[in-house]
């Protein structure tokens, strides 16, 4: 069973943006992938409407930024279905607090301005919206920027909090889709449809008297009988193209993560099995130990620049 820590973040570039994705949160517009029966379930953190939830964004923004800064790092956070299906709500609760509590550390828990939890779906999934600021200013490429930090920033949230709720880091350098096997197939293995038999209408009088019209008639009738054969074969092209790229990727990453290893294994293989225990309960203890004097620096330096910038807005009053 796939039991991944699952983080997504997109960045929002507008106040509009912001606010439509905000209705979608709060169900303040039709949503037909949600249940109406358990949008009850729904938690929300911050904020308890749309309104709310748009003031508490605004009351975060700089008086002055770019016209092209990202204003709000919308973050979605949850699980491989098959592990947060496994797991009671409590327990689905614990991990959501702790993922918002990384959240709050990481930007700082003034600019987390709402959250919250849909149960109506499939897969229950918190979502937040985050400002992204440094000091007095717009920064999304401080948190976001290149695919170095992206990756570091997965490895982070499953290090930190995955773990403790049972769930591992995605394959490092993958990219691909989670798109399960039994759904590839069943879209890829699915009855292929036979060939229609094309219906070709008959000509009337003014057909016979206009061929070029009449030509053009039958070419949108086989076009319109064909049609549904034509998308349901597309849909299969289009699977099997994807299957490719995500084996092609797949094999990249195993070969990444084959070179980065190798190392290692090579300094295990003189070990007995008590040593590489010995070895491993050590590298672990060292990777720990590292990972919490990042922790503690980047939440050093936050702490400095809100120092700095109350210090800033002290000296503007007097």
């Amino acid at each position: 069973m796939a039991t991944y820590a699952i983080l997504r973040a997109q960045k929002l570039k507008s106040s509009i943006a912001v606010h439509r994705s905000l209705k979608h949160a709060f169900r303040a517009q039709d949503t037909p992938n949600a249940d109406r029966d358990r949008i009850s379930d729904n938690t929300h953190i911050g904020a308890s409407s749309v309104s709310e939830a748009m003031a508490a964004f605004t009351s975060r923004l700089p008086d002055k930024h770019r016209k092209d800064a990202v204003l709000a790092i919308e973050y979605l956070i949850t699980a491989s279905p098959e592990a947060m299906g496994s797991k009671e709500r409590c327990h689905q609760d614990a991990y959501f607090r702790d993922a918002l509590k990384w959240l709050q550390d990481k930007h700082g828990r003034e600019n987390v301005t709402y959250a919250g939890i849909h149960r109506d779906e499939t897969t229950p999934h918190m979502y937040a919206y985050v400002v992204p600021r440094v000091g007095e200013k717009l920064n999304c490429r401080h948190f976001l920027g290149g695919a170095q930090a992206l990756s570091q920033m997965q490895t982070d949230f499953a290090q930190q909090v995955g773990i403790k709720h049972g769930l591992e880091r995605g394959l490092e350098g993958s990219k691909a889709r989670h798109t399960t096997i039994g759904q590839y197939y069943a879209r890829v293995n699915g009855k292929t449809p036979p060939a229609p038999a094309v219906d070709v209408p008959d000509p009337s009088l003014s057909d016979r008297l206009n061929p070029r019209a009449y030509g053009e008639k039958v070419a949108q009738s086989v076009v319109e009988q064909l049609r549904p054969a034509w998308q349901v074969l597309s849909a299969k092209a289009r699977e099997t193209d994807l299957a490719k790229q995500q084996a092609k990727e797949a094999r990249a990453a195993f070969k990444d993560q084959d070179e980065r290893l190798k190392p290692l294994v090579n300094a295990l293989r003189p070990l007995n099995q008590e040593e590489r225990q010995k070895f491993v309960k050590e590298a672990l203890a060292v990777g720990e130990k590292i990972a919490s004097s990042r922790r503690e620096t980047a939440q050093a330096k936050i702490q400095q620049q809100e120092k700095a910038r109350r210090s800033r807005g002290t000296d503007r009053s007097r």
